[in-house]
C-alpha cells in the first residue's frame, strides 16, 4: 500500500486555499492558531489536510441540529 505524499503548501497557497490574506495567516501562525511548518525557520509551510482540518473545525450548528441533538439527550434519559 502506497501513500501519496502531498507537496506542502506555500504561505500564498494556503492563503489561496483557506480564502484567507498572508497576513492574518502569519498572525494565525504568531498567535499559535494554526499549524505550520518551518523547516530552517524561514519559510512557512503547510499541509492541506491540515488546513481543511482548522476551516471545518469551528462549525456552528443549525437550530435544527441543536434541537434534534437535545432530543437525541431527553430520550436517552427517559430509557
Amino acid at each position: 500500500m502506497t501513500e501519496t505524499i502531498q507537496k506542502p503548501l506555500s504561505i500564498s497557497e494556503a492563503a489561496e486555499f483557506t480564502g484567507l490574506k498572508t497576513s492574518y495567516l502569519y498572525k494565525l501562525i504568531h498567535l499559535g492558531k494554526i499549524p505550520c511548518y518551518k523547516p530552517t525557520g524561514g519559510r512557512v509551510f503547510f499541509k492541506q489536510e491540515e488546513l481543511e482540518t482548522f476551516v471545518f473545525r469551528g462549525k456552528h450548528s443549525a437550530d435544527y441540529e441543536v434541537s434534534e441533538a437535545a432530543d437525541r439527550i431527553l430520550l436517552r434519559g427517559k430509557k
